[in-house]
């Protein structure tokens, strides 16, 4: 009785060696350049959650440009397979296979992506990197490969033109053209209302709600979008610096499809590269 006791016991902390072992260490690398690196990734209420030494670690999904489980340089043949498509997403595997669609959860040691056709799970283990905001990623890698930062003034201000963009206006003019691949860093500040309602409020990245008739339905209400003369709208939020999907006269304005109600403006400087 005793040695099957001691036995169970064994097996028992085993297991918990082996989950523990098992854990996918991840690094989220954000939109703006910054890596945070945990273990035990989770998504939630719009967060992908972190743990590393028993805290966690909590970033709004919108700030993720890519979910990075192996580390290093990605190859130019693997940021050649990633969707170019404003808002498309792409899992790269470590096989080297990729799968284009939509992520949807992270289920403990399980990729939960969404094909188009269904649900698909992969182990974490067998994932190499999540691209959720292709063009950011390659904005960041490529910054990183040619060691050039970002376009910053000494006080962190970004050195460009500012303008107003009110919540109210459909869109706002900048007055500058980009060509189609011109790397152009924004920053963004303030807040606006989106309604007349309590807590319809939102930041540069916009706020709790999202619908399939915005500018943009890939992101948040209120969020700050962009658009190149009458090309599809692009999300820009806190995003920097971004590849430009077209050549034309850049356009701002905020994920609404209602805006006689709104009020307020965002401050945003924009910066050609």
């Amino acid at each position: 009785m005793v040695r099957r006791l001691i036995s169970t016991v064994v097996l028992v902390a085993c297991a918990g060696l082996y989950t523990l072992a098992a854990a996918e260490r991840a690094t989220l690398i954000l939109t703006n350049g910054e890596r945070r690196t945990g273990e035990s990734a989770s998504f939630g209420n719009g967060q992908i959650r972190l743990m590393e030494a028993g805290r966690e670690q909590s970033i709004p999904i919108d700030q993720v440009a890519v979910i990075d489980f192996t580390g290093g340089q990605p190859s130019d043949i693997e940021l050649s397979r990633v969707s170019p498509h404003i808002g498309g997403q792409t899992t790269v595997m470590r096989s080297g296979h990729t799968w284009a669609g939509k992520f949807v959860d992270i289920n403990g040691d399980t990729l939960v992506w969404d094909t188009g056709k269904g649900q698909a799970q992969y182990p974490l283990r067998e994932v190499s990197r999540v691209y959720l905001q292709p063009q950011s990623a390659r904005a960041v890698f490529n910054n990183e490969r040619s060691g050039s930062p970002q376009a910053f003034g000494t006080s962190g201000t970004l050195a460009g033109t500012t303008f107003s963009v009110p919540a109210n206006r459909a869109w706002t003019d900048t007055g500058i053209t980009v060509n189609q691949g011109d790397r152009v860093a924004f920053q963004a500040s303030g807040e606006i209302n989106y309604g007349r309602s309590p807590g319809q409020t939102a930041g540069p990245n916009g706020g709790p709600d999202r619908r399939a008739n915005y500018p943009d339905p890939s992101v948040p209400v209120g969020a700050l979008i962009g658009k190149i003369g009458n090309s599809k709208p692009f999300a820009i939020g806190t995003q920097s610096p971004l590849v430009m999907p077209a050549s034309g006269r850049l356009m701002l304005g905020v994920n609404d499809n209602e805006l006689g109600d709104n009020s307020g403006a965002y401050s945003v400087i924009v910066a050609k590269q």
